[in-house]
């Protein structure tokens, strides 16, 4: 795969993870000022919550046409357009419109997400180099990202504490995003060139592949690990109103919680793992033990109390249980190989495990924000721990089942 040589691939890289990184910024903004978001729209905390799953539920259904899309346009035009329309909307968003607008906005950005950038963002990784170097950019890709939000985050919460931690703080913090997210459109525009690879095979779907795939037991215990931690993962957000509305945190104190765990750790969380399954000589095994750390760390945030004084204590508990939660994020797609699922329908598994895994995108937020109204106070977020802790236990059980399975494959071939 060429790409021109008269932009060096790694300043391309560079501006894609600046990209990367900012589309998915603001739908998320919530997961770092949560409280300040939710009084300047002026909705429900159940309300905000429908509006990221119908940005869930956008997202979901684009996976696939989105992959037309590339195949079909130049990763030039449509990264472009996706940051563009992402920041476009972002100057909007900034403007605190009312919840049928939330519902929009959200629906777009997902589109954009989606069915303009995600396999655009593959498709242009993979022609930066050859095969022998697709595990080097897409390490670099991940790392850039994690390395980008930790940047863009750290600049806009010192931002927000010198702003005074106000509405006017987030509209500013909100309007820079947007313009970031403008600005690596225009930067893409220029320094990529429009490829004319667009020659790719039709993919159709082989109904005796899916059918195939379907019937192996280990594709749906993988599932069950990824939805479960995946659940766990949006579940985990909600630590940050958690620690400012019943521990009595500062906004400031949460927020670079907020940042330790979305960013830093997913920085550090990745690599971890994967030089532990390395080390072990099993995924799945490493697998099985974060889950055990999230079992027993959850059940700490869930049945300790929900005092100010234990405030330090539950931070630690919390850093640890996200720890286990990006360590295996970063390795549990491994398993597909682990777990011996033929080449020729790798792809048809992946598919069916990624729609079935990520499917928390779209009913996660709804659940935690619905207890958090009708349940106020500490009493709430006892609510939606214990059911993390619930979703946990049963990936635990999966991930232990696929342990077992493994073992029986490896018997049977000596």
């Amino acid at each position: 795969m060429k790409e021109r040589k008269g932009v060096n691939r790694y300043v391309k890289l560079l501006v894609l993870c600046m990209g990367a990184s900012a589309i998915y910024l603001l739908p998320y903004l919530r997961w770092t000022y949560y409280d300040v978001l939710l009084e300047a729209i002026g909705i429900t905390n159940k309300q905000f919550g429908i509006t990221m799953s119908v940005y869930g539920v956008a997202s979901m259904i684009f996976y696939a046409p989105g992959g037309w899309m590339a195949d079909r346009f130049s990763p030039r035009k449509l990264l472009t357009a996706a940051f563009i329309i992402t920041g476009i909307l972002g100057l909007y968003f900034a403007t605190y419109p009312g919840y049928l607008m939330q519902i929009l906005i959200h629906f777009v950005w997902g589109c954009a997400a989606t069915l303009i950038f995600w396999a655009a963002m593959l498709k242009a990784t993979r022609q930066f180099g050859n095969s022998d170097e697709q595990g080097k950019l897409f390490g670099l890709l991940e790392g850039g990202r994690g390395l980008m939000s930790t940047i863009f985050s750290a600049v806009s919460l010192f931002a927000f504490g010198k702003l005074g931690e106000s509405i006017g703080g987030l509209t500013g913090i909100i309007v820079a995003i947007a313009i970031v997210n403008i600005i690596a459109g225009i930067l893409v525009w220029f320094v990529f060139d429009d490829s004319n690879q667009s020659q790719e095979e039709e993919s159709r779907i082989n109904l005796k592949m899916v059918g195939e795939v379907l019937r192996m037991p280990t594709v749906w215990l993988l599932a069950f690990v990824i939805i479960t931690c995946y659940s766990v993962y949006i579940g985990s957000t909600y630590m940050t109103p958690y620690f400012t509305q019943v521990l009595g945190a500062t906004a400031s104190i949460s927020a670079l919680i907020a940042i330790i765990r979305n960013y830093v750790l997913q920085l550090l969380g990745g690599p971890s793992g994967g030089f532990l399954a390395t080390k072990m000589k099993s995924t799945t095994r490493v697998v099985t033990i974060c889950f055990v750390m999230i079992v027993i760390t959850l059940g700490g945030i869930a049945f300790l109390p929900s005092k100010a004084s234990m405030l330090i204590f539950l931070v630690v508990l919390m850093i640890l249980m996200c720890s286990a939660i990006f360590a295996m994020r970063g390795i549990y797609f491994a398993i597909v190989d682990e777990v011996n699922v033929p080449l020729n329908v790798t792809g048809t598994a992946v598919g069916i495990i990624s729609v079935i895994g990520f499917l928390p995108d779209v009913y996660m937020n709804t659940i935690a924000g619905s207890l958090l109204d009708k349940y106020p106070g500490a009493a709430g977020y006892r609510y939606l721990f214990v059911i993390m802790l619930l979703f946990s236990v049963v990936g635990l059980i999966a991930s232990c089942l696929l342990l077992s399975k493994i073992k029986k494959q490896k018997a049977e071939l000596f």
